[in-house]
């Protein structure tokens, strides 16, 4: 096999057990041994910078870069290559729609998340199922450029905020029962993998990523050995290279070990 020089890593289900609610031991020990021999290695999760490292994420891996929120922002080596954020008007006009009709928020920005609360019910229900650190108080929020805008509403509410991002363009997706994401584009795992590649100039033949879920199957793509988790998605699944075991039967670290990574 030739050799790897880069792996790209899922967060939810392929480093962390939602289960147990954490990290996957000899998974973890596996990549700091890889990293020991030179192999970069980057997360590439659709978990905001804020929640990776109030997970601890960075603590228990030494991540060379960061592809964050799905793929809207890259970071390698403490430098940001792109990050897609929604325009500075745009982004001030929809934060005073969703003032005037009392929508909760979370804006998201390169390295911090803000939740500005209406409704405590909602919030308390989304993050009931959504396991991350809570965010920062929308009050400490200095105007920071936005990635991400999620709204609290259901979709008998959505219309005008719907309206809204159809005339400045904007991406509308509705990802939980009472809350949706806007981007200023789709944002794809695999866009940051390309500029990864050209950063390092490394090609997808020196590259591996493991993922578990339908919004991995673009990273798949863009590298040689696109490894699914035992407990991953069907849909997913079928895209892999290779498929490895459950996330609590040690499935990234014998992926490693069948590649011989380690």
């Amino acid at each position: 096999m030739k050799k790897i020089k880069a792996i790209f890593l899922d967060f939810d289900w392929t480093l962390f057990d939602h289960k147990t609610r954490s990290f996957n031991e000899k998974g973890v020990e596996a990549l700091n041994k890889v990293h020991e021999k030179g192999v970069k290695l980057i997360i590439n999760s659709a978990r905001t910078y804020y929640a990776l490292e109030g997970l601890n994420t960075f603590k228990l891996i030494p991540f060379d870069g960061y592809v964050v929120s799905n793929g809207g922002a890259c970071i390698l080596n403490g430098k940001t290559i792109y990050a897609d954020f929604i325009k500075t008007d745009i982004k001030n006009d929809l934060l005073s729609l969703l003032d005037r009709n009392k929508f909760g928020f979370n804006v998201i920005t390169e390295f911090k998340t803000y939740i500005k609360v209406f409704d405590k019910k909602r919030v308390d229900d989304f993050y009931s199922v959504y396991y991350e650190p809570y965010p920062l108080d929308f009050s400490s929020y200095q105007s920071e450029e936005v990635l991400a805008i999620q709204v609290f509403c259901y979709e008998n509410e959505e219309e005008e905020i719907k309206a809204f991002c159809k005339t400045n363009n904007l991406r509308f997706n509705r990802f939980a029962e009472n809350n949706v994401e806007i981007t200023s584009c789709e944002f794809l795992k695999s866009k940051g993998i390309n500029a990864i590649y050209d950063a390092l100039e490394l090609n997808k033949n020196e590259a591996m990523a493991f993922g578990d879920d339908i919004n991995d199957i673009p990273m798949f793509e863009k590298v040689r050995y696109g490894i699914c988790m035992g407990n991953g998605k069907e849909e997913a699944k079928k895209e892999a290279f290779f498929v490895t075991d459950n996330i609590e039967n040690d499935g990234l670290y014998k992926a490693l070990k069948h590649f011989e990574v380690i």
